[in-house]
């Protein structure tokens, strides 16, 4: 009951609304209710302030959150020295990751992680960044690979940088006809404000990164679309509903087909005006193992292998 008290809690606070937390969370909206209403009749206090709008959590809600994150990450160090003790032959490694990357390359990182400890489970889920940080704190997540996270918490460790493109339409007034690639000193970028964009959510540290170059170069985007992730939104850029910025690997075959290359451009971005910072993410207080170390290093050569001159 604690575990699913916590992720409530968590996601009620994250997103100040009952219903869109159970979304999130894919329960219903009444089972998340019936969970904070037989913890507030167990505790005797409420947890949640629902007069207010957004809803919020209440000061022993609050509380009893913090208690349930420090208890959570507790439990799950406990569980690393456990297996730390017993020479590594049993447990469970939780990975979170972002689309920086295509899944092709989670392949290879968790067939030699197996080989070397078969009976360690390594999960790898997806997960943006705001909600892996939330996981890391709480001790429910071991790693995020993907963009760095700026928590003072946390480490990271960078990995690669992962060189990105423009996705241009030919709906746009940047488009050049009879090009797929177009080359990135030729064009005007001023020209794309006002244009359809593509984007994934704001508060992601992709997002952020890609607002303030847009900024640099004189463009105020107007995002017609905001989906949950890069490929997504690379994906429908390919299929011609508006620009967007993503990495180069998604424009690569078999992601384009020869007759989208004919009704788009794709500009390389230099590497010195924009990059998709990629590594992994960790808290700093986790514990240091031979498998956590090793996974460190299979991911780091996998990724060198992956994005070569980087």
């Amino acid at each position: 009951m604690n575990s699913k008290l916590l992720s409530f809690l968590e996601e009620i606070k994250a997103q100040g609304n009952m219903s869109k937390a159970a979304q999130a969370l894919f329960v219903t909206q009444p089972y998340i209710s019936r969970v904070i209403k037989n913890a507030e009749v167990n505790f005797g206090v409420r947890l949640i302030d629902r007069s207010s709008h957004p809803i919020q959590l209440t000061y022993a809600g609050e509380k009893l959150l913090s208690y349930l994150q420090e208890e959570n990450r507790l439990r799950a160090n406990l569980d690393r020295e456990m297996t730390h003790l017993s020479e590594f032959k049993y447990g469970h490694l939780t990975i979170a990751s972002n689309d920086i990357l295509s899944n092709d390359i989670y392949e290879p990182i968790l067939i030699r992680f197996s080989h070397k400890y078969p009976k360690i489970h390594a999960q790898v889920i997806r997960m943006n960044s705001r909600d892996a940080e939330k996981r890391l704190l709480s001790g429910s997540l071991d790693f995020f690979v993907g963009q760095p996270l700026s928590n003072p918490k946390v480490e990271y460790q960078p990995v690669a940088k992962i060189p990105l493109v423009f996705i241009i339409p030919e709906s746009s007034s940047l488009f050049q006809a009879g090009k797929y690639e177009v080359d990135y000193q030729s064009l005007d970028f001023s020209k794309l404000s006002g244009e359809p964009f593509i984007g994934i959510p704001q508060q992601d540290y992709y997002q952020r990164a890609v607002n303030n170059y847009l900024s640099d170069l004189s463009v105020s985007p107007e995002y017609s679309l905001e989906v949950p992730d890069i490929h997504l939104a690379a994906n429908l850029a390919i299929n011609a509903l508006g620009v967007t910025i993503a990495p180069e690997m998604f424009i690569a075959d078999p992601f384009v087909s020869d007759d989208q290359k004919k009704k788009l451009n794709v500009v390389r971005i230099p590497s010195d005006a924009l990059t998709a910072d990629f590594g992994i993410t960790y808290m700093k207080t986790k514990q240091t193992s031979e498998p956590i170390n090793d996974l460190l290093e299979i991911i780091s050569q996998v990724v060198e292998e992956y994005t070569p001159g980087r």
